[in-house]
């Protein structure tokens, strides 16, 4: 696990989008703080998901909105990957509730961690002729 650092690649050109995806970010790196330090909370890491998937659908509903306002052509596709990411996030937590192991929430943190970079460089990137300057 590491550290996620926003970078340039990352940015889609839609100052909410991109503020969003920050956050994520941010929430992603405070899973990984808890899950390397010293002594492992389970409770702490709950905290932290449940901040982690009601920011996450929140984030995908603004930009979902957002897609439908540029009549975005890849919108049905990009929309069922967000379905598809939150029913796994969905799945990994409720995994993680009945069983709070330090296994479980790294579970968690690589798949959101890896999915979310994936998403953003290979899916959110190609909103950016659609959204940039876009300010809904």
């Amino acid at each position: 696990m590491g550290v996620i650092t926003w970078r340039r690649q990352l940015s889609v050109g839609q100052p909410s989008i991109d503020e969003d995806h920050k956050h994520l970010i941010e929430y992603l790196n405070e899973l990984d703080a808890a899950l390397t330090s010293r002594s492992f909370m389970p409770v702490r890491v709950a905290k932290i998901l449940m901040k982690l998937l009601e920011y996450t659908q929140q984030h995908f509903a603004r930009e979902e909105k957002i897609m439908q306002a540029v009549h975005y052509p890849k919108f049905e596709e990009h929309v069922r990957q967000h379905h598809e990411a939150v029913r796994t996030l969905s799945e990994l937590s409720a995994v993680f509730t009945r069983d709070p192991t330090h296994q479980n929430a790294e579970r968690i943190y690589t798949f959101t961690a890896n999915w979310l970079v994936h998403h953003i460089i290979m899916q959110d990137t190609q909103l950016t002729p659609y959204v940039r300057g876009v300010w809904v």
